[in-house]
């Protein structure tokens, strides 16, 4: 997948020590659900899976990096999607390295991922959870084309149906 600036692409191993770097900052961890510290093993495990699994299996994370299309050997960021086994959903999460933050590049490439999972795959939903004090991610979720719906807890849910797909918009959200 790629927009005019961005390469969303398979983890390599090369990916690993930078990954792990922003995933250690603790305002990037901030809002998200790893713990602090994050343990180097848990990365090179990722980077090890996310090179040799096939993409999207069902029910299971896939993790795929973000990177520059000028320089796509090295990652800004990246993004989670699982696809629910049991109907058309998918649900996404990003992260960027916050030398990267302000850029765009969490909408862009996160816009170009659902447009991938609606067109190509099909799927009829894509989701995604946001901590509610995360205005940054709501804001970025909004210019990726999906929109608030509902809270959950203290996250708020943003959703976007495939075009001309019938049924209700906020009501049928998949979970």
């Amino acid at each position: 997948m790629a927009s005019e600036r961005l390469v969303v692409r398979r983890f390599s191993f090369d990916d690993v020590a930078r990954f792990h770097a922003y995933r250690n900052d603790p305002e990037v961890a901030r809002y998200q659900g790893w713990s602090l510290p994050y343990d180097l093993i848990d990365a090179e495990i990722l980077g090890i899976e996310m090179a040799a699994a096939p993409l999207f299996r069902l029910g299971e994370w896939t993790q795929l990096a973000i990177a520059t299309a000028v320089n796509p050997a090295h990652i800004v960021g990246d993004i989670g999607i699982r696809i629910e086994a049991l109907e058309p959903t998918a649900e996404v999460g990003f992260t960027i390295a916050p030398e990267f933050w302000r850029n765009g590049y969490a909408s862009e490439a996160l816009s170009a991922v659902v447009e991938h999972l609606l067109g190509e795959l099909q799927l009829v939903r894509a989701v995604a959870f946001s901590h509610q004090d995360n205005d940054a991610a709501h804001r970025t979720l909004e210019r990726a084309g999906l929109r608030f719906v509902t809270t959950d807890g203290d996250e708020l849910v943003y959703y976007r149906r495939r075009d001309g797909h019938p049924g209700s918009q906020p009501d049928d959200l998949g979970r």
